[in-house]
């Protein structure tokens, strides 16, 4: 058994390394479970037990950090990638009208860093704490012959519930409904390809203020993917939510068209505040307008639809909630979304 065990290590793989890492992430996993979670550590699958609903209808969602990865990586900051990819997926969840419920995450590298490993999973189980969900599992994999030296890669899992007659599609949007726009925190968790481009051409780096942020380009960068799961609750409270869409990979324009249900939207391009960061992507690369708006969430990272006579009360809510929030525009019928 020595000598297999040598062997692997001496293939790229530690066993030792992968065990620290688990060792050092379980504290944090089991600060977020509570009864519903079922069974001991490092079992072969997670358990939760589903209980009060009479009618459950189950919302799953995968996604990846992508390369976000590389400005951590840059920066030696691991943490904000956890909180990343839990509110990614948990947002994603959201949309439906589900709750989310659980999550597992997933980091693969060419060779395991075990703080680095358990700081992403720290930070991914503080986020689950915030939102009072449940991290039950996860997967760390060491794969030197599919990863260079220094690549890594982030993906979550999350899962969440609601009764049938609580999901929202788009079937009940119609043309005049007001679109809620709520703000995003910065880039997220797309764009970044591009986003890191610009600074590479323009020579910025990372540690550097440009002109116009306060903080240096990585921070910016890195600041964490927001979570909208108490907001979404605290507007269902008060009125009635006809579609949602979390805008990720494609903006406005190709994610806002998702909860329409065919219709199009209308929307103000003045009407919300848009995060520095972007401003600086578009004077520093060039990056015409129309690209902008395909790539990046450009300050609104979730959308709500609501009836026209209940958006005032929607933004009260979502206001009271501690979410900066706008109306942004209307639902029309030609398909597609206009900016005005």
């Amino acid at each position: 058994m020595p000598e297999n065990r040598a062997g692997y290590e001496a293939a790229g793989v530690s066993i030792e390394r992968g065990e620290r890492a688990v060792d050092l992430m379980r504290p944090a996993a089991e600060s977020t479970h509570g009864p519903e979670v079922l069974g001991t550590p490092g079992g072969f699958a997670g358990l939760y037990a589903l209980a009060g609903y009479k009618d459950p209808v189950l919302a799953s969602t995968i996604d990846g950090v992508g390369t976000k990865v590389l400005v951590a990586r840059e920066m030696g900051r691991y943490g904000s990638l956890g909180a990343d990819i839990v509110n990614h997926c948990a947002n994603d969840v959201l949309a439906t009208g589900a709750r989310p419920l659980f999550f597992l995450d997933y980091v693969a590298s060419s060779r395991l860093d075990p703080e680095a490993v358990a700081g992403i999973v720290s930070g991914a189980a503080d986020a689950c704490g915030r939102l009072g969900v449940a991290l039950i599992g996860g997967e760390t994999a060491e794969m030197p012959g599919i990863y260079s030296q220094g690549d890594f890669e982030v993906v979550g899992v999350c899962v969440g519930a609601c009764e049938r007659n609580e999901v929202v599609g788009s079937e009940r949007v119609r043309p005049g409904d007001a679109v809620l726009g709520l703000a995003s925190s910065g880039l997220h968790t797309n764009g970044y390809t591009l986003a890191r481009k610009v600074l590479a051409d323009a020579g910025v780096a990372y540690y550097d203020v440009p002109e116009g942020l306060r903080r240096s380009a990585g921070e910016v960068y890195l600041e964490p993917h927001r979570a909208y799961v108490r907001e979404i609750e605290a507007l269902r409270g008060a009125a009635e939510v006809r579609g949602m869409a979390h805008v990720t990979g494609g903006g406005l324009v190709g994610n806002l068209p998702r909860a329409l249900g065919g219709l199009g939207a209308r929307l103000d391009a003045g009407s919300w505040e848009e995060p520095a960061v972007f401003g600086l992507i578009r004077s520093l690369g060039g990056v015409p307008e129309s690209e902008m708006l395909g790539v990046f969430n450009l300050g609104v990272g979730f959308c709500a639809v609501v009836p026209h006579e209940e958006a005032e009360a929607g933004l009260e809510a979502l206001r009271g909630a501690g979410c900066d929030v706008w109306r942004i525009g209307e639902v029309t019928e030609a398909r597609g979304v206009e900016f005005v």
